[in-house]
């Protein structure tokens, strides 16, 4: 297959971008949302004092005849590390899921008001002090629930599950998973009781929410630190894994004691995303190695193509959710977002 990455458009996005994510709900698949994390600048004589965290989310409306890029709307807040749509409406909303840099996970609800949309902060919930909120992951992207469930990874290596009700967030469940920074948490989209965890020990595990003391298996296959894990939502027991080791691997996952395959990306593996139209092709953010195309088959995986357009470490990356095959894709020190189209030959 040859594949073939077309930008389209570019903006600066001020902070250092490093989480981009396409709205999946039916009517808002051109709304995009791109999250930014920046050290606030310290005058001389404010060397002692702590480093505030700064972030941004932006806002876009973006479809294949998009010209330029704009955001209608801009959330300050504090850094953000991650961010995830449900992908289903809660209280008749699309709702993002954001997680930042001061450990607090927050609920934004994306309203539709007299032709405008907006994102509105609906609730959030402190997960620790001192606790840098890494990532965040739905438990609804295969099947839905009217109270869904999200799991929370953070700085000092723990887990956190909880409940999303009428009232709020609530936390049901906490796991010191990894000895360090805890850099991904994903769950198995099959079975809204599994869920994954992925840190800088080089660990990756498992956990059962019925059995809440410790993890249920856990794997030290990977190199470096593990940063990515992505179930799939059309195959089962399919699942994907990336690593500072610039390695990605899949698994079956009711096997975890050995990789299916694994391939080389010349980079380490920040974000991975399946295609939502076309379910064996993955996009991949490479961090100092840009972003990649790769392509699953018969249980092989193979990179076909790479985008290096991005002057710093590639961080975000997401397919919307379209046949058109657009990509978002957004880098850290340079501040960039891109647009680009994906063409399948």
């Amino acid at each position: 297959m040859a594949v073939t990455w077309n930008n389209k458009l570019k903006w600066n996005t001020g902070y250092n971008a490093d989480s981009v994510e396409w709205c999946p709900i039916e009517g808002y698949r051109n709304v995009l949302v791109c999250g930014t994390y920046q050290l606030e600048k310290k005058e001389e004589d404010q060397e002692c004092s702590e480093q505030t965290r700064l972030g941004r989310i932006y806002l876009f409306i973006i479809d294949k005849n998009t010209t330029e890029l704009s955001p209608i709307q801009t959330v300050n807040t504090s850094g953000i590390l991650d961010q995830k749509w449900c992908y289903q409406m809660v209280q008749d909303h699309p709702v993002l899921a954001v997680v930042t840099s001061q450990g607090f996970i927050q609920l934004y609800h994306l309203l539709k008001e007299n032709n405008t949309i907006s994102l509105k902060l609906w609730t959030d919930l402190s997960l620790s002090e001192n606790t840098i909120a890494l990532s965040v992951d739905w438990s609804t992207n295969r099947i839905p629930s009217e109270e869904p469930l999200l799991v929370v990874s953070d700085s000092h290596g723990a887990i956190t599950a909880l409940k999303v009700t009428a009232n709020g967030l609530q936390s049901i469940g906490a796991w010191k998973g990894h000895d360090f920074e805890a850099w991904i948490t994903a769950f198995n989209y099959w079975s809204a009781d599994t869920f994954y965890s992925g840190g800088d020990d080089c660990i990756f595990k498992v956990y059962d929410m019925r059995m809440p003391d410790n993890a249920i298996a856990l794997n030290r296959r990977h190199e470096a630190g593990v940063t990515s894990i992505r179930s799939h939502v059309e195959v089962e027991h399919q699942l994907l894994t990336g690593s500072y080791d610039e390695k990605v691997r899949l698994w079956d996952a009711r096997n975890l004691k050995q990789c299916v395959t694994e391939t080389d990306v010349n980079g380490g593996v920040w974000r991975l995303k399946f295609h939502p139209y076309k379910p064996t092709s993955i996009l991949a953010a490479c961090m100092y190695g840009g972003f990649r195309i790769l392509l699953l088959e018969e249980q092989a995986i193979t990179v076909v193509c790479e985008y290096l357009g991005h002057d710093s470490i590639a961080y975000g990356a997401d397919w919307q959710y379209s046949e058109d095959s657009l990509v978002a894709t957004c880098s850290f020190y340079d501040c960039k977002l891109h647009i680009g189209e994906i063409i399948f030959d």
